[in-house]
């Protein structure tokens, strides 16, 4: 049975980013009422546990593991406020944890007394629990690999060994070569699509989703203009093979943005 499927990926939630952006994306869930949404990690910045600015104490300085997370479940409620609130069923739901999730991970295996539910840090704080029907964590120190209904999804492949993530130009392209089979993945924040459609199995299709940034970062300089800010549909998904829509941020915002 063919279905109808969204798929966002690096959200990077933030405190000084507002969640505007998942009030349009609400309603949109709500008027298209897919049967599946996939989220493909770094949802949440997790600045207060960034390494990068140790040497920033004024950035540091702004920073809250609380407010962090405070913000994270403010994007949710957004995202799900009108099926909860007309009492909808909700499509399947699933998470996979990103490399910005994982810097609780992280933050826990260099320092164990940092770890507790209640008076510590914990990746149960995120909410997936409360949100989402399945959840993969990392695996073995890189993203988990899911396959379903013959695509495999992940926050992004690994290149090799050492765990780094494939990237560059035609990455869509590059997938499908290494995997041998339709790949979806996040990470990148450049949307890449490409399709094999000669193969015995049926069409390949590599695709890179893009990101769901509200705002630029500063650290990343003139790559803020190479960033593909959406969602991808896939109709009639299948066996591998969908029919790809892509909906970019601007078009939420003007479609539902003042409703």
């Amino acid at each position: 049975m063919s279905k109808t499927v969204v798929v966002m990926s690096c959200a990077h939630v933030m405190p000084s980013v507002s969640n505007e952006r998942f009030d349009w994306l609400g309603k949109f869930l709500y008027d298209l009422r897919p049967d599946e949404f996939w989220n493909l990690g770094d949802f949440s910045e997790m600045g207060s546990l960034s390494t990068f600015d140790s040497r920033n104490p004024q950035k540091l300085a702004t920073r809250s593991y609380e407010k962090d997370i405070k913000h994270t479940f403010d994007a949710h409620d957004r995202m799900w406020y009108w099926f909860k609130h007309y009492k909808k069923g909700m499509p399947r739901r699933v998470f996979i944890q990103g490399n910005h999730e994982y810097r609780i991970d992280r933050a826990i295996e260099h320092d164990p007394m940092l770890a507790g539910k209640d008076y510590g840090i914990s990746t149960s704080h995120l909410g997936i629990d409360t949100y989402y029907n399945e959840y993969h964590p990392y695996d073995n120190g890189s993203p988990a690999l899911v396959l379903d209904d013959g695509v495999c999804y992940s926050h992004f492949i690994s290149s090799g060994a050492y765990g780094k993530a494939l990237y560059g130009y035609n990455l869509g392209s590059k997938l499908t070569e290494k995997m041998g089979c339709s790949v979806t993945v996040g990470h990148d924040h450049r949307f890449s699509y490409s399709v094999k459609p000669e193969t015995m199995l049926g069409p390949q299709h590599g695709l890179v989703v893009g990101c769901f940034i509200g705002d630029q970062h500063d650290w990343a300089g003139q790559a803020n203009r190479e960033w593909s800010r959406g969602v991808a549909i896939k109709h009639g998904y299948g066996g591998g093979s969908y029919d790809l829509e892509w909906v970019s941020l601007e078009r939420l915002r003007k479609e539902y943005g003042n409703s």
